[in-house]
C-alpha cells in the first residue's frame, strides 16, 4: 500500500475550506504520487484523492471505501503496478500511434466538452497539434479567450504541470460557425492544409460541414465527428444507424454531406455530468442540471423509475477521440457512422440516493429538498414550502438588518437550471449501444484505462461524493457559502418544526 506518512489524518467537515483542501490535493496527486490518504471520520472521502492516475497504471474502477484502507487492499483494491512505465503504455496504445503527428480541427472549443476535449487532446498525445476557430467577444480575442479563460482556468491545471509546450502545439483562428467557410481568411485556410481529423463539440453545424466538403485546403480530411444530443432525437428508441429521416435539419445535412464521401460520424450523448477521473474527479466548469440533480441542490420533477441517462464528461470526451479512431476502420460510403455512448447504470431514484452522504458531508448552500417525484403537484408543494418561502423569509429578515440578500436569488438560480432539466428526466428513452462496447473491446489494454468509454462501471456513490465537493469550490460564491449555510442551518429545523406544529393544529382542532 501506498499511504503518505506526511500527510496527518484529517477531520473531514462540510465546509468550503474542506471542499478547497480536497480538490487542491487532487490537483496535486500527479506531483505527490500518492494512491491513499487515510480520514479519521469520513474514510470514504479518501476517495477524492485515490483516484488513480492512468500514466500510473493502477485501476480505474473506483471502489467503496466503508472499511479501511488497509481491508481496501486486502480487496484488491488501488495497487500500484511497477512494471506498467508511462513509455509502456505510450508505445503500446493504439490511439497514440493513431494520433501521432496529426493535426487537428476543433469547433465549439468554448463549451464544457470542448474545453474538456481540447485539454485531453494536448495533454495524451504530444505530437499533436490543435488548429482551433473561435470569434472574439466580450472585448476579448480569440487567443485571449483560450488563454486567459480556457488554459488559465483549474481544467487545465494538470495540463500546465504535464505539458510545458502545450501552447505551442495550438494555433487560435478568428472565425464564426454562422459564416460561408466559417469567416476564416485565405492565408488561414491554407494553414489547414494538414489537418485530417475534425472535432464539432458545439455551435452551429451547417457551414462547418460545408467548409469540410467542399474546401480545397482540407483535402486530407479523413474524419469529421460531430457532437449530438440524443435528446435531440425524434423517437423514442435510438438505434445506431445511419439513417436521418426522423430527426432534425442538422442531421439530415450531415447524411447528405457524408454522401460527398466525407468520412463523417455522429455521436450522441445523454446529458454532460461532472467529470469521473480526468482532469480532476467531479470537475465541472459551471453548475447544470445533471449536477445539481446530484448534489441534491434542489426537488426534482421527472420519473424516478426511469434510467438516468448522465455521462462524465472525460467518458464523453474518451468516445469522441476513439471515434475518429474507429471511423477510419469502417467508413460508410453512403451514410453516416452513427455512436450512441455510454451512460451510468443507475436509475434517477437510484441515483439520488446514492448522493445522500454527500449532500451530508458536503450540502448546497440553500435551501433544498434532496429528491425527485412525478407528482406536479406534490413537488411545488415542497418546492414552495421548504425551499421558496424559507429562501423568502430569510431574505426578508437581512434586508431589515441591512445585509445583502441572498437566498431567493440562488433558489431562483438553481429551480431555472433544474426546469431546462425536467425535459431529460421525463422521457423514456430506449438506446441502442453496441457500437460503442465494442469499440471499448478492440482498444488496448493501455488505452482502455487511459480512454475509458463505459460509464456503466463506475462507483457512482464516489462518483456524486467527488462532484459535490468540485460543486462547493468551483459553482459557488465563496463569500456567499458560509453565510448561507448558516442561515439554513438555523433556519430548516425551525420551518419543518412550524409545517409540523401546523399540520398538527390542523388535524386535531379543525377537522
Amino acid at each position: 500500500m501506498w499511504e503518505d506518512k506526511n500527510v496527518n489524518s484529517e477531520k473531514v467537515q462540510g465546509s468550503k475550506n474542506t471542499a478547497n483542501k480536497l480538490h487542491n490535493k487532487i490537483e496535486d496527486r500527479g506531483r505527490q504520487q500518492l494512491c491513499a490518504y487515510t480520514f479519521t471520520e469520513t474514510p470514504s472521502l479518501h476517495l477524492l484523492l485515490a483516484v488513480p492516475l492512468s500514466s500510473l497504471g493502477f485501476r480505474e474502477r473506483l471502489l467503496p471505501c466503508e472499511n479501511s484502507v488497509e481491508d481496501q487492499y486486502s480487496a484488491g483494491a488501488h495497487t500500484p503496478s511497477s512494471s506498467v512505465t508511462d513509455f509502456a503504455i505510450m508505445s503500446s496504445s493504439r490511439l497514440t500511434e493513431f494520433y501521432d503527428k496529426r493535426e487537428i480541427l476543433l469547433t465549439g472549443v468554448t463549451s464544457e466538452l470542448g474545453s474538456n476535449l481540447l485539454e485531453k487532446l494536448l495533454r495524451s498525445f504530444p505530437d499533436v497539434k490543435v488548429h482551433v476557430v473561435l470569434r472574439s467577444r466580450n472585448g476579448m480575442n480569440q487567443t485571449d479567450r483560450v488563454k486567459k479563460r480556457l488554459y488559465g482556468s483549474a481544467g487545465y491545471e494538470r495540463l500546465r504541470q504535464d505539458g510545458a509546450n502545450a501552447m505551442d502545439r495550438l494555433e487560435v483562428y478568428e472565425g464564426n460557425l454562422l459564416y460561408d467557410e466559417l469567416g476564416l481568411t485565405s492565408q488561414v485556410q491554407e494553414a489547414l492544409v494538414n489537418v485530417s481529423i475534425a472535432f464539432h463539440a458545439a455551435g452551429p453545424l451547417e457551414k462547418l460541414l460545408e467548409f469540410c466538403s467542399s474546401s480545397r485546403h482540407l483535402s486530407n480530411l479523413q474524419a469529421v465527428v460531430v457532437a449530438a444530443d440524443i435528446f435531440r432525437c425524434a423517437e423514442d428508441q435510438v438505434l445506431e444507424s445511419g439513417t436521418m429521416d426522423g430527426e432534425p435539419t442538422a442531421f439530415r445535412l450531415m447524411q447528405t454531406t457524408a454522401r460527398r464521401h466525407l468520412p463523417l460520424c455522429c455521436v450522441r450523448f445523454p446529458a454532460l455530468g461532472p467529470a469521473y477521473r480526468e482532469p480532476m474527479p467531479g470537475f465541472l466548469n459551471a453548475l447544470t442540471g445533471a449536477t445539481a440533480l446530484m448534489v441534491g441542490a434542489g426537488h426534482m420533477l421527472g420519473r424516478s423509475d426511469l434510467p438516468a441517462e448522465i455521462i462524465p464528461m472525460d467518458i464523453a470526451t474518451n468516445t469522441l477521440i476513439a471515434a475518429a479512431w474507429d471511423l477510419e476502420k469502417h467508413i460508410m460510403p453512403d451514410g453516416i457512422a452513427v455512436y450512441n455512448a455510454s451512460t451510468i447504470n443507475c436509475t434517477w431514484a437510484e441515483l439520488v440516493k446514492k448522493g445522500d452522504r454527500a449532500s451530508q458531508k458536503f450540502p448546497y448552500p440553500s435551501f433544498s429538498v434532496r429528491g425527485i417525484t412525478s407528482s406536479a403537484f406534490l413537488h411545488w408543494i415542497i418546492v414552495l414550502l421548504f425551499e421558496w418561502l424559507p429562501s423568502l423569509l430569510c431574505d426578508a429578515i437581512l434586508y431589515v438588518f441591512a445585509r445583502k440578500q441572498r437566498l431567493t436569488a440562488e433558489h431562483a438560480r438553481i429551480r431555472k437550471v433544474l426546469k431546462s432539466f425536467e425535459p431529460v428526466v421525463s422521457r423514456p428513452l430506449t438506446v441502442q449501444r453496441r457500437k460503442i462496447n465494442d469499440i471499448q473491446n478492440s482498444l488496448s489494454i493501455q488505452d482502455q484505462e487511459s480512454f475509458s468509454l463505459r460509464a456503466d462501471n463506475i462507483d457512482i456513490e464516489a462518483y456524486v461524493l467527488c462532484a459535490a465537493a468540485a460543486t462547493r469550490k468551483y459553482c459557488v460564491d465563496e463569500g456567499n457559502l458560509n453565510f448561507n449555510l448558516k442561515i439554513v442551518t438555523f433556519f430548516m429545523p425551525t420551518v419543518l418544526a412550524i409545517f409540523v406544529l401546523s399540520l398538527s393544529y390542523y388535524y386535531c382542532f379543525l377537522l
